[in-house]
């Protein structure tokens, strides 16, 4: 055993399964540190034997490359090329601790300094947004989910990590808007637009769509894409989609509505510079995302009064609270919804009038 002062308070140091442990006892007595540093030891102990011995957890920069293996054959490479973006920049931070030392608190410095932090590239200085944040939280978090299916026994220390608010980012397009994108925007582009814009599709599940299924008979798509089975669902096509599929369909020589234009065996992967292109040809201010449009369908839903749970099933979302974070009215019906309070309180003035004086009238609707 071995015990040392530090200011006020002992500290002990050992080694256990080739690990040097150097910690606070907390105690300023040289008796209480030395129990502390044998209760340290039994706990250690505990946790590594058992039954069926748990692996010794791995140190994080060591675990990241295998669970980036592990991602580069369960998902899609873009989002492959996210968790990898993501390990580098946990590793600037966590590099060197074990993974079952690794603290809720470490991982709230983390958030905190991270989004403290400027990216430097062709504009200088740019903020780390709430959203990269918490992209890189998704990322450890999945990595600790992994590490227990491997059978380390840690404890995943962002479960209790509450991720930034994400605010500014939803955009919802007007009719003048969206008239002015399409205009501008080139093919394929202009289609998946379309589509999403009829259908709320997500645009990786546009992207996606194969002939196989469609049913230009009942005028269907189904999305077979998703990781649960609410986002595997069957969409009715309007008008302009149907002319869409159906004209794509008669002259492909792909599996796929939205072919790779590299190789028509693969969908089309990403279509944000033609977006973006699109969006600064057609003056469009502020500048909205492609997922926008799936935003766009849903509040355009339900001014049209379609209802909760079934705007959640043509989302593919599993809770309506899911589907309520889609729903943003535009000014124009927040506008409405005014003019129909401010009516409602008129009329009700009018008939309390009436009942206080007695008189029976026939009350005009305000307009």
């Amino acid at each position: 055993m071995a015990v040392f002062r530090r200011g006020k308070v002992y500290w002990y140091h050992f080694t256990f399964q080739a690990r040097r442990i150097q910690e606070s006892s907390g105690f300023q007595n040289k008796t209480a540190a030395l129990r502390a540093e044998a209760k340290r030891k039994v706990d250690l102990l505990d946790r590594r034997t058992g039954f069926t011995k748990p692996k010794v957890a791995p140190k994080f920069d060591e675990f990241a490359e295998q669970f980036l293996g592990w991602s580069k054959q369960q998902h899609r490479a873009k989002t492959h090329e996210l968790h990898s973006g993501n390990c580098d920049t946990l590793k600037r931070f966590l590099r060197g601790k074990w993974m079952d030392e690794i603290t809720h608190g470490m991982v709230e410095d983390f958030k905190l300094a991270r989004i403290r932090e400027k990216r430097w590239g062709e504009q200088k200085g740019i903020a780390v947004s709430a959203v990269t944040v918490n992209r890189a939280l998704s990322t450890l978090r999945l990595m600790y989910n992994y590490a227990e299916r491997c059978g380390f026994q840690v404890s995943n220390p962002v479960k209790h990590v509450e991720f930034f608010r994400e605010t500014g980012r939803t955009r919802i397009i007007s009719l003048e808007e969206e008239l002015a994108y399409l205009a501008a925007a080139s093919q394929p582009l202009k289609d998946i637009a379309r589509v999403m814009l009829d259908t709320g599709m997500r645009p990786e599940e546009v992207f996606r769509i194969e002939t196989v299924n469609l049913d230009l008979g009942r005028r269907t798509i189904f999305n077979p894409f998703g990781k649960t089975a609410a986002a595997r669902r069957k969409l009715t096509m309007t008008e302009e989609v149907f002319a869409i599929m159906k004209n794509r369909a008669a002259v492909l020589e792909s599996p796929y509505v939205f072919p790779s234009p590299d190789n028509l065996a693969k969908p089309i992967g990403s279509v944000r510079k033609a977006h973006d292109g699109a969006v600064r040809r057609a003056k469009v201010k502020p500048a909205f995302r492609l997922y926008d449009l799936r935003h766009t369908y849903a509040s355009r839903a339900v001014m049209a009064g379609v209802d909760l749970p079934t705007l959640g099933a043509l989302l593919g979302h599993t809770s309506v609270q899911m589907t309520m974070r889609y729903v943003h009215p535009a000014e124009e019906h927040k506008r409405e919804a005014a003019g129909k309070i401010e009516n409602f309180k008129a009329l009700s003035a009018i008939k309390l009038a009436e009942k206080n004086h007695g008189v029976t009238t026939i009350s005009a609707t305000v307009q």
